[in-house]
């Protein structure tokens, strides 16, 4: 039998590393490591170690697109197209992400014609890994699932996804991320993947402390930006804009879109509607509405200067309820990776946040590479 016939779900373990064929009762030889990745395309073999647990170089998909849900900033319907300092803002993410030492190839996913003629310059320099444009399609799930999927060596765009399932191919990973994010930097992607337990789970999303966005407060006559925060016992954050995940293993990835098109939470209809779906999940439903009344309620009562009676409701959630419960609606497991630079979570969906960060862009540039520099002891450049 061929080794890339072999699917999981067809063997058993037996003694003596041996796998018997339940159908045929034949045995064959246990795949080892080392020949499992022999089966997986190229890419998935590049390992990196960090203490006891693997990293693994990752390609990358950046979400460009402007169609569905995404808002106008500046007068444009593609905020990655809107330009700081004369470069174009997606100019800046695909320097952030091809200056991860985790990240090997790159697609990003948007108005293909635009994209290419922004990154113009971009692509000329970027010599040591492939960078691919793809046109759009119609909304951020389709978007990021079908990046996901080109991002795997060899696939056909003719083979149906699902026949990935039960093979090696379904361990596939790669990093995903939006592509309004101008301060991300490769040391805050570094960090994310670091930090991220794909070892234990198959989907992992970046958060951000609030005591990490706080330089970027407004200040005395200086403009800032100041989000609300969702609030649990243990820790106070903001979900920022990176995502690594196993992506043919999340089986309801319809709530990821639906969770991104009503992402504006401080509106009350968004609140509602994303009630409603979340009622339509097959698990966690009520559980999620009890974490969503409560995150909600804890937002409302801060931004109404009651943080002491916020403070008292958080006690009864933790950061682990949520990822368990986040994990059931889509489908699979779950968990969250902390960043300390805080350039990830301020994506631009507004016309104020755009100002603000025009205005600092070199001071909270400058401060995130001295953040860098005192952890690190070494000398950054992104």
């Amino acid at each position: 039998m061929e080794k890339t016939h072999v699917f999981k779900a067809d063997y058993e373990l037996i003694t003596k590393g041996e796998l018997v064929n339940k159908k045929v009762k034949k045995k064959i030889k246990f795949l080892t490591i080392k020949e499992l990745i022999g089966i997986l395309p190229e890419d998935y073999g590049f390992i990196k170690k960090r203490g006891r647990r693997p990293i693994n170089v990752y390609n990358a998909v950046i979400l460009a697109g402007d169609k569905k849900a995404s808002r106008k900033v500046g007068g444009m319907s593609n905020k990655t197209l809107l330009t700081i300092k004369g470069r174009p803002i997606i100019s800046y993410v695909l320097s952030a992400v091809a200056g991860s030492k985790y990240i090997k190839d790159i697609w990003i996913v948007g108005p293909k014609e635009k994209i290419e003629k922004a990154i113009k310059a971009d692509l000329a320099k970027i010599k040591d890994r492939k960078v691919v444009v793809l046109e759009q399609w119609d909304n951020l799930i389709e978007n990021a699932w079908n990046g996901f999927l080109h991002t795997i060596n060899g696939h056909n765009v003719d083979v149906n996804p699902d026949s990935y399932l039960n093979t090696p191919l379904e361990e596939w990973a790669a990093l995903g991320l939006s592509g309004d994010i101008p301060l991300l930097t490769s040391y805050e992607i570094d960090e994310f993947l670091e930090n991220a337990q794909l070892d234990k789970y198959n989907y992992v999303a970046g958060i951000t402390p609030d005591y990490s966005l706080k330089p970027y407060y407004p200040k005395k006559n200086k403009l800032g930006i100041k989000h609300s925060y969702f609030h649990a016992r243990d820790i106070k954050w903001r979900q920022n804009n990176l995502h690594l995940s196993r992506m043919i293993k999340i089986r309801n990835k319809v709530y990821i879109d639906k969770m991104y098109e009503y992402r504006h939470q401080k509106e009350w209809k968004n609140i509602i509607k994303v009630a409603i779906n979340l009622l339509r999940a097959e698990k966690g439903a009520y559980k999620a509405i009890y974490l969503l009344a409560i995150l909600q309620t804890c937002m409302f009562l801060t931004n109404k200067k009651l943080g002491w009676l916020s403070d008292i409701l958080r006690r009864t959630i933790t950061l682990s309820d949520v990822e368990k419960n986040v994990g059931a609606i889509i489908g699979t497991s779950a968990v969250t990776a902390m960043t300390s630079y805080g350039g990830a979570a301020l994506d631009i969906d507004n016309d104020e946040e755009f100002e603000a960060i025009k205005a600092n862009f070199d001071e909270w540039m400058a401060y995130q590479r001295e953040l860098f520099n005192s952890k690190k002891g070494g000398s950054a450049k992104v």
